[in-house]
């Protein structure tokens, strides 16, 4: 996505100075993440974990149900998690028409049509009727589609943001009218719809997994055993039955 925002931009690289702060940039980006992908590139190059095995995080299967129902980006409905896009968001979304006839500022235009086209694209990609095909194996690893949600909400806030922009800059009776029919609609149609459900319970109240032999169930502290050893995923009955004991491999212990 970083990539795709530079060759929209590919022309302002001519600029040496911009050519610099973008190469600060990536140098800084690489920096404060080395905590994270230098231990994993060691990992993925020098030991055998389970997270890098076939269907490990997840199967195609299973990443195909996680997809979302359309009606659960519009509003929550009996469940304990929270996949819509949220109201602040979709009124400014469907405020958009009124943003353009009004004008949006032009330095904002290359990146407003970028960021709406993938703002779409990426709450498109979390429902379950999307096609992903050949990259339902290859993104196996993201475990749930819903997690694309992430991007989506950054790149409609940044458009929500220059709607707001070209709005209030010339703000009139007929905005008002319009956010409040938007508003009642949002409201009339959907909080009707809206249950509750006393049965829920609290997150610490919610029992943890046990380790068990079968891949699927739920590990203490590791997930389905995808940050295991493979060896150590591959023995479970060992983990479970172990003593919590320390075991002397090699050598004496010296109390």
């Amino acid at each position: 996505m970083a990539g795709i925002y530079v060759c929209v931009n590919i022309v302002k690289l001519k600029n040496r100075e911009i050519l610099k702060q973008l190469g600060i940039s990536i140098l800084c980006v690489l920096g404060i993440s080395a905590f994270f992908w230098m231990p994993m590139l060691e990992t993925y190059s020098f030991t055998d974990y389970a997270v890098y095995q076939e269907d490990s995080m997840a199967t195609t299967e299973s990443l195909h149900e996680s997809g979302l129902n359309i009606k659960t980006l519009l509003y929550t409905d009996n469940t304990i998690y929270v996949f819509e896009v949220g109201i602040p968001i979709l009124i400014m979304i469907c405020l958009s028409m009124v943003a353009i006839k009004k004008g949006i500022d032009k330095t904002y235009r290359k990146e407003y049509i970028l960021f709406f086209i993938l703002g779409i694209l990426f709450t498109v990609i979390t429902i379950k009727q999307f096609p992903w095909g050949i990259f339902e194996n290859i993104f196996q690893i993201i475990q749930f589609k819903w997690r694309m949600l992430l991007f989506s909400n950054f790149f409609l806030a940044i458009i929500c943001a220059i709607n707001m922009n070209a709005i209030i800059k010339n703000f009139n009776y007929k905005d008002i009218i319009a956010i409040s029919t938007i508003f009642i609609l949002y409201i009339g149609l959907f909080i009707p719809l809206l249950q509750g459900n006393p049965e829920i319970q609290d997150i610490d109240q919610h029992t943890i997994g046990e380790i068990t032999e079968n891949k699927r169930d739920t590990i203490v502290g590791m997930g389905k055993g995808e940050y295991l050893p493979v060896k150590s995923n591959e023995n479970r009955e060992y983990l479970r039955t172990k003593e919590d004991a320390i075991y002397i491999i090699k050598g004496v212990r010296n109390d």
